[in-house]
């Protein structure tokens, strides 16, 4: 058994050592990170109402999965919810978002528990809780945005908010989404982009059509993003 599978058993005492330890260490380099960027936003009095509002459905901040870290440090300490896998990765991460002030919804790939998780996701939108949701999440691909936006805003229904981010140097991870990371010091911008309302009872093709305008609406949100950044450097 090679080092590093040893500390990833399911044994204890690493599982209870690795499950605490790992989300705070997570916690303090993602802090340690985010205090060296310059950080810029534009749009982001579109979702000021829905973090103010006392009553009607939550919103969607919603946002390419290789998008997450700058917004999981700028809109932390909100109580938004975002759906998290059970697997044991899913839960370190989990555990980390949770520290920055996130509400874990627990949800899987497997059909039955992923159902589960969007039926408690649309419950808390109708109560009013805000939720970020990545179209193109857990697994891809990338960039394509997946039908379950459309129904979670329909039923809900809720306004769609599309978030980017751009960064002038950054590193990206070799994983299915190509994360980003921002390099220390580096001049990042995130872009809210105009909401959309996406009506109910929508029909098949209604339904691709709104699916599509939510993936547009993220590249353009994108788009200005990077557009930010070249103007500032």
């Amino acid at each position: 058994m090679k080092l590093r599978d040893y500390f990833w058993s399911k044994g204890q005492p690493w599982r209870g050592i690795r499950s605490y330890t790992v989300p705070r260490l997570l916690r303090l380099l993602h802090a340690g990170l985010m205090s060296t960027i310059r950080l810029s936003t534009t749009g982001v009095h579109h979702m000021r109402p829905f973090f103010e509002k006392t009553e009607g459905p939550g919103a969607l901040f919603v946002l390419w999965h290789d998008h997450t870290l700058v917004p999981l440090h700028l809109f932390r300490g909100r109580d938004i919810c975002v759906m998290m896998s059970t697997s044991r990765a899913g839960r370190m991460q989990a555990a980390f978002w949770n520290l920055n002030g996130w509400r874990i919804v627990w949800g899987s790939s497997k059909k039955k528990e992923g159902i589960t998780a969007v039926r408690e996701v649309l419950r808390l939108v109708r109560e009013g809780v805000n939720c970020g949701f990545t179209p193109d999440g857990p697994k891809g691909p990338r960039h394509q945005a997946h039908g379950g936006v459309v129904y979670l805003a329909s039923k809900a229904p809720a306004v769609v908010l599309p978030i980017a981010v751009a960064a002038s140097d950054e590193w990206r991870l070799s994983t299915w989404d190509k994360y980003l990371i921002p390099k220390p010091f580096s001049r990042v911008h995130v872009n809210v982009g105009e909401p959309l309302h996406v009506p109910a009872e929508l029909s098949r093709e209604e339904n691709e059509m709104w699916r599509g305008k939510i993936e547009a609406a993220l590249n353009e949100s994108h788009r200005q993003a990077q557009e930010e950044i070249k103007k500032r450097e």
